[in-house]
């Protein structure tokens, strides 16, 4: 097994490779989230962020609870649908992908959907997925015949994802270009040289680091959802991949298909198992990069705008999800 740092000291483990350097774990176990905004990238698609927390559940209970943890109740993160996927999914895994709505964010998804032509399509899709997608779906179409359309497309390609993992994740094909999700992935990290040197067990084991994927990875939860970006009604497939590492825990959330507003997105978390005093619990450490079109017309003063608003939302998910754990306990 590769090294990563240790539990012994996790604030101090985790100066090797984060942006906080004073860490209070009394603090974070009373509920404080320390918020970093990500230095600005070469790459020009790309946005990142930096958060801290704490909670008082064991780091392998509070590694589990992240892996499958679902959004969708909570309102305010304008998550409309969350649904795990079987290994190998079926198609009734998607069943309750519903369009039946007035909100706007869905009717977005609708028309831009009926407006998809095989040469032409806003949704991240391949050439013959916009063929596709367009002759199941002509105009005046009942919402949820479109629905059970999408339902067929994520099917496909969750199915592909199941059996070859990154190595087999379709382009997307907007106006003519290509772009490969997985590259976007890889560039974006590139730029983080220390993440990736302290991930490199996980970045290993599922193909992201390195040539190939491992042998026998950990079988990862896999799952769709439909939300609200900026408006627009999304749809993405993820899949979370959870290892121990020596006496803690790495967890790797990927968007491998989202589809519009951005290209694709990874979630990197580390869990330590901490005391402070007489409280016990995990410290997590979180790392989120999003590769969007839009960030690439963006400069300075913007792009640092629009990191601050990412860290608010991830902050407020952050909270739902500390708020969720303390209810079940």
């Amino acid at each position: 097994m590769a090294t990563a740092a240790t539990a012994q000291d996790p604030p101090a483990a985790m100066k090797s490779f984060a942006a906080f350097q004073r860490i209070d774990l009394n603090r974070l176990l009373g509920g404080d989230i320390l918020v970093e905004r990500g230095s600005l990238m070469n790459f020009p698609n790309g946005i990142s962020g930096q958060t801290c927390f704490a909670v008082a559940l064991p780091a392998s209970e509070t590694a589990r609870r992240i892996q499958t943890w679902d959004p969708s109740p909570h309102s305010d993160l304008k998550v409309f649908a969350f649904h795990s996927l079987r290994m190998p999914c079926e198609l009734t895994d998607f069943q309750s992908l519903d369009f039946r709505s007035s909100q706007y964010p869905i009717r977005w998804l609708l028309d831009k959907t009926l407006a998809s032509t095989p040469a032409k399509s806003d949704l991240n899709l391949t050439r013959e997925e916009a063929k596709t997608l367009a002759s199941c779906a002509p105009k005046r179409s009942d919402p949820q015949k479109i629905a059970t359309c999408w339902a067929n497309l994520l099917f496909d390609r969750a199915t592909r994802f199941q059996q070859k993992g990154l190595a087999d994740v379709p382009p997307y094909e907007p106006g003519g270009q290509t772009v490969e999700p997985v590259a976007q992935l890889r560039k974006m990290l590139l730029e983080q040289p220390d993440v990736v040197h302290e991930f490199s067990p996980i970045l290993k084991t599922m193909g992201l680091l390195g040539k190939e994927a491992a042998a026998s990875p950990p079988a990862p939860f896999y799952y769709w959802s439909l939300f609200d970006a900026d408006h627009h009604g999304t749809i993405s497939l993820g899949t979370v991949y959870l290892l121990p590492v020596n006496d803690h825990y790495q967890l790797a959330d990927i968007g491998y298909y989202v589809s519009g507003n951005y290209y694709t997105s990874i979630t990197l978390y580390e869990v330590w198992p901490i005391q402070s005093g007489d409280k016990t619990g995990s410290l997590v450490w979180r790392g989120d990069y999003f590769a969007a079109p839009t960030l690439a017309f963006t400069k300075g003063t913007e792009r640092i705008a629009y990191g601050a608003l990412m860290l608010q939302d991830i902050k407020k998910e952050i909270r739902f999800f500390q708020d969720d754990l303390k209810a079940s306990r």
